[in-house]
C-alpha cells in the first residue's frame, strides 16, 4: 500500500490530477503526430474526460483518469485515498472505455493514467487475461514530470509505441 502523499492546496492541478494527466496526454499525443478533436478537455454528459485523437487514419478515444483524493479538514491538506478507492476509479475508467468502444466504429480504445503503484498493480493483475485473449488495449501512463509512458494490457503489445 501507499503511503498518504499530503499535497497543498497553493498547487492548483496536482500530478495525479484527471486535469494533469489530460494536459499531459494532450501534449504527447500532439509531439508524436497525433491530432487531437479538441484541445480542450471533452466532457461528457457524465463528466468524464476523454480524448479524442488520430493519426494515420485511425481514431483513438482515451478515458483519462486521476488518482482519488480527498481534502482533510483538519490539516487543510489534498490527501491520497486508500488504494482500494484506486481500484475502483480504474475499474470505472475500463468500463468507460469498453462503453467507448461499442459506441464508436473503427476506434481503439485506450486509458491514460498517473503512474502510481497501485494503478501498476492493477494493470499486473490484467495483463494475463487481456494476453491470452489476444485483446489491444493501450494505456499512456503519465508520470510526475508530465512524461508519458505507453504501454498495452496485452504482453505482446506492452511496449506499444505511438
Amino acid at each position: 500500500m501507499e503511503a498518504p502523499v499530503l499535497l497543498t492546496t497553493a498547487t492548483k492541478v496536482y500530478w495525479h490530477s484527471e486535469e494533469f494527466i489530460y494536459k499531459s496526454v494532450v501534449n504527447f499525443l500532439k509531439e508524436n503526430g497525433y491530432k487531437v478533436a479538441k484541445d480542450n478537455k471533452t466532457e461528457n454528459d457524465k463528466g468524464r474526460k476523454t480524448i479524442v485523437a488520430s493519426k494515420f487514419f485511425k481514431k483513438e478515444i482515451i478515458e483519462v483518469k486521476g488518482f482519488p483524493n480527498y481534502y482533510h479538514p483538519l490539516t487543510h491538506h489534498f490527501v491520497l485515498a486508500k488504494s482500494t478507492h484506486a481500484k475502483n476509479w480504474f475499474t470505472d475508467a475500463l468500463f468507460n472505455s469498453f462503453v467507448n468502444f461499442s459506441a464508436n466504429d473503427n476506434a481503439e480504445v485506450a486509458m491514460a493514467l498517473p503512474n502510481v503503484n497501485r494503478y501498476q498493480a492493477i494493470i499486473s493483475k490484467l495483463n494475463e487475461y487481456f494476453s491470452i485473449n489476444d485483446l489491444y488495449f493501450r494505456i499512456y501512463l503519465v508520470n510526475e514530470d508530465g512524461s508519458v509512458e505507453v504501454s498495452n494490457l496485452n504482453y505482446k503489445y506492452a511496449k506499444a509505441t505511438t
